[in-house]
C-alpha cells in the first residue's frame, strides 16, 4: 500500500474527502477485500499430490506461504486500522463530553447536580443529599451518585443512596436504595381541612425519655418564616423544614395536591458565596494552579426571615430553569413551579407546617401551644441530643 494510498485511507476516516474521493477509495477498499478473498478461496483449496490446487493454479509451499503472510498482514492492518479509529473516536467524544459538562460558570456539572440536591431539598421534608459526587463519561453521559440523610436529634442519619445519569442535558429517573423509611404520606394538614393528625401525640406520651423524635407539626393557621422561628426560639429542639403555602397544598380545592418547602439551613448556590480568598500560582508552561476560599451569607439562628425566603424563591426559580430535570428527580409528572412562583410572588411566604427534631418529652410539650394543630411522628432514636 503506497504512501498516497493510505493518507487517503486517513483522510477518509476522518472525513476529510469529497464525495468523489470518498468514492473512488471505496472502490479500492472493495477491490482490495475481493483480493483478500480470492486468497482465502485458494489457501482453502485441496491441493493435489504435486502440490498444484485442484482448480489447476500451480501453486508452490513458497508461494503460498508469501499468500498467507500476505493475508495476515492484510487482516492484522485492517484490524489495526478499525482499533485507532475507535481510540480516536473515543478520544474525540470524551474532549466533546468534558467540553460540554464543564462550559459556563458554573459548568453545567455543578449546575446539574444543584438541580437534583436542590429538588430533594424542597420536595421532600427532611431529607437532603450529602457527599455527592458525578462522573462524566466518554460518550456524552455522566453519573450522580449520592448519600441521602435525615436530621435526627443531632445526627445526621444516612438513609440510603440516590444515583441517576445525564445525556447531555436529559436525566433518567433516579433509582433508590433507602435504608430508613421515609415519608410517602401526606404528612401535614392544610389549615381550615377537615382532617387533623392527633394521634401520634398518645405515641409521643409512651416514648421515653431517652429517645429523640422527628415530629411533623402542622399549625392553626398560615405563618411568616420570622413568626415560626420566633414561636421556636427558646425550645429544646431543632426546626428543620418549613412547608409552604404555593397554591396546589388543600386537598379540599386540588384532589392532586402536593407540597414545596424548604430547609432550615438555606440551600447556598455558587453565585451567592463570596470569595475571601484566590490565590493563582503558575506552573510549568501550560499549568497552573487556582485556589479559592468562600464563606456563604450569614445567618440568625432564629432570624434572618428575609433572607431564607430569598434563598427559597432563588431556587425555585433554579429548578424552574431546569424543569425537566427536577420534575425527573422529584419523579413528579409536573411540579408546576412557574405558576408556584407567580402565586408566592402575589400571596408571600406563608408556613402552614414544620418539621422539628429533639428530645422526645420536649416535643410533647407542643401539645398544648395553641398554634399546633396536629403532629404525624417520624423516626425515633435513642438519645443522641447535644443541645441543652
Amino acid at each position: 500500500m503506497n504512501k498516497d494510498f493510505k493518507k487517503k485511507l486517513r483522510d477518509y476516516a476522518d472525513g476529510n474527502l469529497s464525495p468523489e474521493e470518498r468514492t473512488e477509495v471505496e472502490r479500492e477498499i472493495e477491490k482490495m477485500e475481493a483480493y483478500q478473498a480470492f486468497l482465502e478461496e485458494e489457501l482453502s483449496c485441496p491441493k493435489s499430490e504435486d502440490n498444484s490446487a485442484v482448480s489447476g493454479a500451480n501453486i508452490t509451499k513458497s508461494e503460498a506461504r508469501v499468500i498467507f503472510k500476505a493475508k495476515w498482514k492484510a487482516r492484522l492492518h485492517n484490524a489495526f486500522t478499525a482499533l485507532a479509529l475507535i481510540m480516536m473516536g473515543t478520544i474525540l467524544c470524551s474532549i466533546i463530553t468534558g467540553i460540554f459538562y464543564s462550559t459556563g460558570n458554573p459548568g453545567r456539572a455543578v449546575i446539574y447536580r444543584d438541580v437534583v440536591e436542590s429538588t430533594i431539598a424542597l420536595t421532600e421534608p427532611n431529607l437532603l443529599v450529602r457527599g455527592n459526587g458525578t462522573k462524566v463519561n466518554p460518550f456524552f453521559s455522566m453519573d450522580f451518585k449520592g448519600n441521602l440523610k435525615k436530621e435526627i436529634g443531632s445526627e445526621m442519619v444516612d438513609t440510603g443512596i440516590i444515583e441517576t445519569s445525564f445525556f447531555f442535558n436529559q436525566v433518567r429517573y433516579p433509582e433508590r436504595s433507602m435504608t430508613v423509611n421515609h415519608e410517602n404520606t401526606w404528612p401535614f394538614v392544610y389549615p381550615g381541612a377537615v382532617n387533623v393528625l392527633n394521634a401520634d401525640w398518645a405515641k409521643l406520651e409512651k416514648l421515653s425519655e431517652g429517645t429523640v423524635a422527628e415530629a411533623y407539626l402542622s399549625f392553626d393557621n398560615f405563618y411568616s418564616t420570622g413568626d415560626v422561628l420566633n414561636k421556636l426560639k427558646g425550645k429544646n429542639m431543632q426546626p428543620v423544614w418549613f412547608v409552604v403555602d404555593t397554591g396546589f397544598d388543600n386537598f379540599d380545592t386540588n384532589p392532586r395536591a402536593s407540597f414545596i418547602g424548604f430547609p432550615y439551613h438555606p440551600i447556598w448556590h455558587s453565585d451567592d458565596m463570596k470569595v475571601t480568598n484566590h490565590t493563582y500560582e503558575k506552573k510549568g508552561l501550560f499549568s497552573d494552579v487556582v485556589s479559592k476560599s468562600a464563606i456563604s451569607p450569614a445567618v440568625e439562628a432564629y432570624g434572618s426571615a428575609e433572607i431564607r425566603n430569598d434563598n427559597f424563591i432563588k431556587t425555585l426559580k433554579l429548578l424552574n430553569k431546569y424543569e425537566k430535570i427536577a420534575n425527573r428527580v422529584a419523579m413528579r409528572e409536573n411540579l408546576k413551579l412557574s405558576d408556584r412562583i407567580k402565586y408566592l410572588q402575589k400571596n408571600g411566604i406563608k408556613i402552614y407546617g414544620i418539621v422539628v427534631t429533639g428530645p422526645s418529652k420536649e416535643i410533647l410539650k407542643l401539645k398544648s401551644e395553641d398554634w399546633v394543630k396536629g403532629i404525624h411522628l417520624g423516626e425515633v432514636k435513642l438519645w443522641n441530643w447535644t443541645r441543652t
